[in-house]
């Protein structure tokens, strides 16, 4: 690899989108962490940006660091590395930090050394889903989006199966992030391990009409899908200013809303930035009113693919599929990966 700085930027994602669980996400403009490395003689590594002090800064403790651990690993590479971490995402606000570490790990090692895109997409994934599963459990919806941009849907880890599309640009989305965080890890704790039958099919329903107004750019309607029976009845509780922020959102004419994986951050979808903004606005004016502190954001979805030059995908649109093995591993060279064009 060469001398000097390698870098790369994955954006910030949010997951789930309501009735989604663990299967739906989008990346999204405005937000992202970088990880640039260089060669060293022994490893390292520094976090620098948002909410920096609060991450982990030890080359085995932080997810970069990790991901870049787990890629040596799958490839036989050895190089040691000097490994700067930039956050621009902030932590435990459901807005995908850990995985966008994760995913600029990822693609900066991509870029630092060529033999590495053997793996394929799917050898990737599963490989950089280390550094997610080290800190929030093994899931692959926020870091699929952050290494392919654009909305992501998730059908199985394994084998894997996954379909990426673009979210029409009429579609804004508007976004309240409370001052106060949520760990992944401990929200995913509290999920029921049964669900209801009428309340599964009520969010496979939802969950396919959502992916059809996002693809025909329908904010209305997508607004409309976003209720979820599953994750948000026990997260809610959790969220103090949540149940006012769905209220004066509601007020202002959005169809609904949702949290951002498992909070602290909600979203609604808009027809337009102007649009976002007021209900961002008011989405934060319920947190505080009940003295949470919030900041609005408006932004859309980031359907740039953070992998093109460096991996083989096809267009704008396509699926990746592999086959289950008898003997997978996360490290595993995938049997079959086949990019399919919409």
């Amino acid at each position: 690899m060469a001398t000097g700085w390698i870098r790369a930027r994955a954006p910030a994602t949010i997951a789930n989108l309501g009735p989604g669980f663990d299967v739906f996400a989008l990346a999204i403009r405005g937000l992202a962490d970088e990880v640039a490395v260089r060669p060293a003689e022994h490893d390292s590594l520094r976090v620098q940006g948002v909410d920096a002090a609060d991450l982990p800064s030890t080359f085995s403790g932080n997810t970069a660091g990790i991901v870049i651990e787990a890629l040596r690993a799958a490839t036989g590479i050895t190089q040691l590395l000097e490994v700067r971490v930039t956050k621009g995402i902030p932590s435990s606000r459901g807005l995908g930090s850990s995985a966008a570490s994760c995913a600029a790990a990822a693609l900066a090692f991509l870029r630092a050394f060529p033999k590495s895109r053997d793996l394929g997409i799917a050898g990737v994934l599963r490989t950089a889903v280390e550094g997610e599963a080290a800190v929030s459990g093994r899931h692959y919806d926020n870091l699929a989006a952050a290494l392919l941009g654009g909305f992501v849907t998730l059908g199985s880890s394994e084998p894997l199966l996954l379909s990426r599309v673009p979210v029409s640009p009429r579609i804004a989305l508007a976004i309240a992030i409370p001052r106060f965080v949520l760990r992944t890890v401990e929200m995913r704790g509290i999920l029921p391990s049964v669900v209801p039958l009428r309340d599964g099919v009520s969010n496979v329903g939802h969950a396919a009409i959502l992916a059809l107004a996002l693809a025909r750019g329908d904010s209305a309607l997508a607004g409309r899908c976003l209720e979820d029976r599953f994750a948000e009845p026990v997260r809610a509780p959790f969220l103090p200013g949540y149940a006012e922020a769905r209220s004066a959102i509601r007020s202002a004419g959005a169809p609904g809303i949702a949290l951002c994986g498992s909070g602290s951050s909600v979203f609604a979808f808009a027809p337009d930035r102007t649009v976002a903004g007021d209900l961002a606005e008011a989405m934060c004016h319920g947190f505080r009113s009940v003295a949470q502190a919030a900041s609005p954001f408006v932004t859309s979805v980031d359907n740039r693919l953070p992998v093109r030059g460096l991996l083989p995908v096809l267009g704008h649109r396509f699926s990746i599929v592999t086959e289950r093995g008898p003997t997978a591993s996360p490290f595993d060279r995938p049997s079959r990966i086949s990019p399919i064009e919409a």
